[in-house]
């Protein structure tokens, strides 16, 4: 969920060096078990003589990402990242020629070196083959509009197959984590391509830039799901009023996070005709991190007695910091949990999980921590329980997961799914799980957050074709 590659939940501390170097720009490999994706970091020096800095992920098209604080102190930096959740840590060597240090995922420690950065070592990522190019067969319209309760102002693109008649339409919801209208990631554009399949088989389909991103705006980073789903009731009203639309067959699409902003909308807009749910949210969300924090330690090597011990504590500090009714008192709860557990731990285990050396450390992790999920969003997100909201959804539902993947568990959440809707009663309800697909519906190798960038498909045709045959089956 929270994005997917650095942008999922990473966490860490970080240093520098006393010398000022003269090498600004430098570039290395994250590592994640056999995964690798390149980030770059670049420093410029204020006339303040303080220092700031940016990353790029090139794979992900991402550049520019602001840190929040650089910070020199002796021989290390402090690196932090708020826009996506991190920091980096790291040592630079005694000729000023390689920055050493971790990144730590999930509480995981990852190597990352970085090293002078050169322009003709770079490899700039080339798109995907399944990324639409024009001249296309259908009218595609780009707007911008003003919602009505939230007073946001929202960049979109409109794609239909024709001038005459209206259309069923579907309006597509984003994952977590502030994405533009085409969900790009890693060089993908998933919704572009859904936009793309579903025009030419006779839908108008509305993507939208998130509120923060692109030609919309709203600040994201103080926003919840709730507000999200306050954006998608705008879009619902927008496009009530174009004349290509079928108002009487409006659906919703969510990807991820987006498959729990969906049901929301749903559950209370008798509007809405159907929702498609692609690896939506099924379970209590403090089990669905728990179970993705197991699968990607998995997915990286990590020992299954390293991961079983540890998992207990994160949920326990998940719900401690996020339950809290201040930071302050949730930070000293969650410093006494994680005290009681170290002591109790094996320490290597610990340092694998957390990278805790000693006592020393754990205000330095319970505060890196608690900043992350002191968040509007992640307060709602993390409190989430989909079941009472499910039961409420009365129209058609299909809900899909591939088999693979690992940050929504396909059995888990699918089982949760169908059984709070038809607890509600809702007999309309399809459920399919794609083995061997991962969270994007692709084929995977290694199936790890890492390779989504590697695989070349965006999307798997098998789950495109199903996609329709349920739209058509359903009679829409």
């Amino acid at each position: 969920m929270r994005n997917y590659i650095l942008l999922l939940f990473i966490s860490s501390i970080g240093i520098f060096s006393n010398a000022q170097p003269a090498i600004n720009a430098w570039s290395g490999m994250l590592k994640a078990g056999p995964q690798n994706i390149e980030l770059r970091l670049n420093f410029t020096q204020k006339e303040d003589k303080s220092w700031q800095s940016s990353w790029d992920v090139p794979a992900q098209k991402a550049l520019g990402i602001p840190s929040s604080k650089t910070e020199w102190s002796g021989a290390q930096v402090t690196i932090e990242i708020k826009a996506i959740g991190a920091s980096f840590s790291g040592n630079l060597n005694a000729e000023g020629n390689k920055l050493e240090g971790n990144w730590m995922q999930s509480g995981g420690t990852f190597p990352l070196v970085l090293e002078p950065f050169s322009a003709a070592k770079g490899t700039e990522p080339k798109d995907k083959p399944q990324t639409p190019k024009p001249p296309f067969t259908y009218i595609s319209k780009d707007y911008i509009y003003q919602g009505s309760e939230t007073k946001l102002t929202y960049g979109a693109t409109m794609t239909y197959p024709n001038e005459s008649g209206t259309f069923p339409t579907l309006i597509l919801i984003t994952g977590s984590g502030m994405q533009d209208r085409d969900e790009s990631i890693l060089n993908h554009k998933p919704f572009h391509v859904l936009a793309d399949f579903f025009t030419k088989n006779g839908y108008a389909v509305l993507r939208v830039d998130d509120r923060g991103a692109g030609k919309s705006t709203g600040d994201f980073q103080q926003s919840s799901s709730e507000d999200f789903a306050m954006d998608v009731e705008e879009h619902v009203r927008f496009i009530s009023s174009l004349p290509m639309v079928n108002t009487k067959k409006i659906g919703l699409l969510g990807h991820s996070e987006g498959g729990l902003i969906a049901p929301m909308v749903a559950a209370g807009n008798k509007s809405i005709a159907f929702i498609i749910l692609l690896a939506g949210p099924g379970v209590p969300i403090v089990e669905l991190m728990a179970q993705q924090n197991e699968a990607v330690f998995k997915s990286v090597g990590m020992p299954a007695n390293v991961i079983d011990t540890y998992i207990p504590l994160y949920k326990n500090l998940m719900k401690t910091l996020t339950q809290a009714p201040d930071v302050n008192s949730g930070v000293e709860k969650a410093n006494k949990i994680t005290r009681a557990w170290f002591l109790t731990s094996d320490k290597e285990m610990v340092k694998l999980t957390t990278g805790i050396n000693s006592e020393a450390d754990i205000p330095g992790f319970v505060n890196t921590m608690s900043r992350e999920l002191s968040s509007k969003w992640w307060k709602f997100f993390a409190n989430y329980q989909p079941e009472p909201v499910l039961q409420k959804v009365k129209c058609p539902v299909l809900a899909i997961n591939g088999g693979a993947d690992i940050q929504v568990i396909a059995d888990a959440n699918l089982n949760g799914i169908e059984n709070a809707l038809l607890k509600g009663g809702n007999k309309r309800v399809t459920i399919k799980k794609f083995e061997g697909l991962n969270h994007l519906f692709q084929k995977c190798s290694t199936c790890t957050v890492m390779e989504y960038g590697e695989l070349e498909t965006t999307i798997e045709p098998e789950v495109l074709a199903f996609l329709l045959e349920w739209l058509k089956m359903e009679k829409i």
